[in-house]
């Protein structure tokens, strides 16, 4: 590979394919990172909402909006949302979070005192014009091992199993993403019926590392066939 193509390797590796991500696509391994939730409490001490940052909104009065007092603040897991990856449950069991519970997407929350975590059987793909394929997102809590999550939408502007997805397609830079949907009637949780939502925001990671040893073989392909028709 001459000096000239070397150089253009190093500025796809390291500078515009790590800063600009093409039609706001996703792409397998692309990391959203998840901004902690952050609560708020009124002056008798008592919780009050969330201000900013992720959560998850369960509509218990059944009134089709999440208001403040029903979110939950979430905070990142182990990994956040890797696209194209699925993850096995997390921590579920009665009683809020212990010490040592993980979950790969999300940090285990509590919610009506029991402890909950959020995945998927199927890796989460898609872009800001179609949105994301949710349709494998499942929820444990309180011990139920499996909740599918996967359809259920409800409210202005959302459909089954797909998140709207918000990103200006740089690397880096923030995204939103929010999922509507609904516990299935007669699941094992016992809250059929009710409809619930999920806010994640943070930053679009850089492609793993992986993406740039492809992006480097195909510039080496390159390279040959440039030397191949000078001969």
């Amino acid at each position: 590979m001459n000096k000239t193509l070397v150089r253009t390797a190093c500025a796809l590796a390291f500078g515009t394919v790590a800063l600009t991500a093409q039609a706001a696509t996703l792409v397998n391994g692309n990391v959203l990172t998840i901004a902690a939730g952050v609560p708020t409490y009124d002056g008798d001490g008592n919780f009050a909402g969330v201000t900013s940052g992720s959560w998850f909104g369960c509509d218990c009065n059944g009134n089709n909006v999440l208001t403040s007092v029903e979110l939950t603040p979430l905070s990142q897991g182990t990994a956040g949302i890797v696209i194209g990856v699925a993850t096995l449950p997390g921590a579920s069991h009665t009683g809020d979070p212990l010490p040592g519970d993980t979950n790969a997407i999300d940090a285990p929350y509590s919610f009506f005192g029991n402890t909950a975590s959020d995945f998927t059987t199927i890796g989460i793909t898609g872009s800001t014009e179609a949105g994301l394929d949710m349709s494998g997102w499942k929820w444990a809590w309180a011990g139920v091992p499996v909740v599918n999550m996967g359809s259920g939408a409800w409210g202005a502007g959302f459909g089954n199993g797909i998140g709207n997805f918000v990103w200006d397609g740089i690397y880096g830079h923030a995204y939103t993403l929010d999922y509507h949907a609904r516990f299935p009637v007669g699941d094992p949780s016992g809250i059929g019926g009710v409809a619930v939502g999920w806010h994640f925001e943070g930053v679009v990671a850089v492609p793993e590392a992986s993406t740039y040893a492809m992006i480097l073989a195909g510039l080496g392909l390159v390279g040959m066939a440039v030397r191949r028709r000078k001969r």
